[in-house]
């Protein structure tokens, strides 16, 4: 091995590395771009979007394009910066867009809409819940949060394989009669 390296070394011209050097630094500017903001990998943890995701053990690739809540509809898994844990990235399904009206449950509740307390979604903020409700702290615990905090939309689960598939939007419009 040192053998090769000597032999790399003496024929290697100024020109040579510099291009090398060039090409690789030119490489890893084009990943940090992209990884920044366009796509990401992020592990899952936690129950709280559990059975749509392990709790550990889901590789999730998120698209950075839908920061700041661009391009978000009710139904639509994102991720945010954790309102009340500084450093840490939650993912939730969102429920309530600006001006919406949602029923806000009791934190940790098991049942859904038997409150009756409805509140109005205010402008620039989501509403976000866990689909393991009672396992989920959520904006029934701390309110919308505003729409600046999300950070991507989960787009697919890519890891492990033998569970690689698109992420969907499960919520459907109520047919009314």
């Amino acid at each position: 091995m040192e053998r090769l390296l000597r032999q790399t070394l003496k024929r290697a011209t100024p020109g040579a590395v510099l291009r090398l050097t060039l090409n690789g630094l030119g490489a890893f500017c084009a990943c940090t771009l992209v990884w920044e903001h366009l796509v990401t990998v992020q592990l899952s943890e936690g129950p709280s979007m559990y059975p749509t995701f392990n709790p550990r053990g889901d590789y999730l690739l998120i698209s950075r394009v839908h920061k700041h809540g661009r391009g978000i509809a009710v139904g639509d898994v994102v991720r945010f910066y954790h309102p009340t844990f500084l450093g840490v990235n939650g993912a939730k399904r969102v429920i309530g867009m600006p001006g919406d009206f949602v029923c806000r449950d009791l934190p940790f509740g098991t049942e859904a809409g038997t409150t009756g307390e409805m509140i109005r979604v205010p402008e620039g903020h989501v509403f976000l819940t866990g689909d393991n409700l009672p396992w989920s702290r959520d904006s029934r615990n701390y309110g919308p949060i505003p729409m600046g905090l999300i950070n991507g939309k989960i787009v697919a689960r890519v890891w492990p394989p033998s569970r690689m598939m698109w992420v969907e939007n499960t919520l459907r419009p109520a047919e009314l009669d």
